[in-house]
């Protein structure tokens, strides 16, 4: 064995031997996060970051499973950000009128600018709510989406109830969020992300580690559905998501 080879494999046992360290001592317990995001900074840098390209090719797999449950009407997005999937519904969808709805003022000034830049002022449109009193009338709404927003949740089984209240029978829902158990390669990601990629803001915030510290795990976003007044629902997950999903009956 060459000494480089030595050096090597000694390297790699030592990186994973501070991997395994690191992630034995991540919190087991949910730690709570502030429901809006109301820092400009920090909105700004969210913003910023949801343009790169994984998180495209995530709001593209979003909106295609969406519109795969229903296609026209009216749409709720709740915890819109910077609009983004408000914009993406709405341009693969004509026949879909789409509202998006934040707590955070710099959220939705960044999702207005962001519709008339790209001239889609008249098909959607943002109002500042919190999603426990959604100012909308009982069954008017035909499909609610929900991307990274279920950890923000202050009572998320009171969300999950507005939800049901708002839908039309035969209404569809997908929430998507993070999933906070999650394997050692995935979590140390987040951890690398933290203090190595994420710019300064969202760094000082620990993200993407906040995030996933507020998280639920699939079967305590089951809990919560099923305390819930929502029907039809189902609770799928994938090595770092989980969704929460279904058609009301």
């Amino acid at each position: 064995m060459t000494d480089v080879l030595q050096v090597v494999m000694v390297g790699a046992l030592l990186a994973a031997g501070a991997g395994w360290w690191l992630f034995d001592r991540r919190p087991r317990q949910r730690i709570p996060l502030d429901e809006g995001m109301d820092d400009v900074a920090l909105a700004q840098e969210f913003a910023d970051v949801a343009v790169t390209r994984a998180w495209r090719l995530f709001r593209h797999w979003l909106v295609r499973r969406a519109l795969a449950l229903v296609s026209d009407g009216k749409a709720l997005d709740l915890g819109c950000g910077p609009g983004y999937l408000v914009l993406d519904l709405a341009a693969e969808a004509p026949e879909l009128s789409v509202v998006g709805l934040d707590l955070s003022a710099a959220m939705l000034d960044l999702a207005k600018a962001r519709a008339k830049l790209a001239g889609m002022e008249s098909r959607v449109s943002f109002k500042q709510a919190d999603a426990q009193r959604i100012p909308v009338p009982d069954g008017s709404v035909d499909l609610v989406v929900s991307s990274f927003s279920l950890h923000h949740w202050k009572d998320p089984v009171a969300v999950l109830n507005e939800v049901a209240r708002i839908l039309r029978p035969g209404g569809a829902f997908l929430i998507r969020d993070l999933r906070r158990d999650l394997d050692a390669p995935s979590w140390l990601s987040f951890w690398f992300a933290r203090w190595f990629l994420v710019p300064a803001a969202l760094r000082r915030a620990n993200e993407p580690l906040s995030s996933r510290d507020a998280s639920y795990t699939p079967q305590e976003a089951a809990q919560l559905a099923e305390q819930s007044r929502l029907s039809g629902w189902r609770v799928s997950h994938a090595r770092m998501w989980l969704t929460v999903e279904g058609t009301v009956v």
